[in-house]
């Protein structure tokens, strides 16, 4: 049975014949990036989806992901090795789904790249949330604010942004 230290070294071993060939790679992961990407091409990037810091919203809708503060230092060791890093904050989740900061998720996220932000889609609960709407337009805003004070490249997924309700 293939377990997790197969997959990540079949993972490591394909990333590594793409560099050689001077193909540039992309990896998103509800994991833990390896210490040994830091070794690859710098031109690679390296991201985690990254929707929350509540481990028991982690546990309930990412069961087999690893956990969120995990994946955040495994792309901090990354990011102060010199590589390129960077986060999807997507499915977002509204807060009928769970109460959080926002602001404190990017705060935990200031050092990477560039940051992805997206909504949850076809969801009947997100749909019930009264101003569904306002409340993904707000956030967007946040993220592009974010990212400005911070110098982060910024990308806000198509039909995120919506007239509000």
């Amino acid at each position: 049975m293939y377990g997790y230290l197969e997959v990540a070294a079949l993972s490591l071993a394909a990333i590594k014949k793409l560099n050689e060939t001077h193909i540039k790679v992309s990896v998103l992961t509800k994991g833990i990036l390896p210490a040994a990407l830091a070794e690859f091409s710098k031109e690679n990037e390296y991201g985690i989806s990254l929707i929350s810091l509540d481990e028991d919203y982690r546990t309930k809708m990412e069961p087999c992901a690893s956990p969120y503060q995990e994946r955040v230092e495994s792309l901090k060791f990354l990011h102060n090795a010199g590589c390129k890093t960077w986060i999807s904050m997507e499915p977002y989740p509204t807060p009928n789904l769970i109460e959080q900061n926002f602001s404190e998720i990017l705060s935990a996220v200031e050092f990477v790249n560039k940051i992805i932000f997206g909504r949850t889609n076809y969801s009947k609960e997100v749909s019930a949330y009264p101003s569904c709407k306002r409340f993904y337009n707000y956030c967007a805003e946040q993220v592009k604010s974010f990212c400005e004070q911070n110098s982060i490249n910024c990308y806000i997924k198509q039909g995120t942004i919506t007239e509000a309700d």
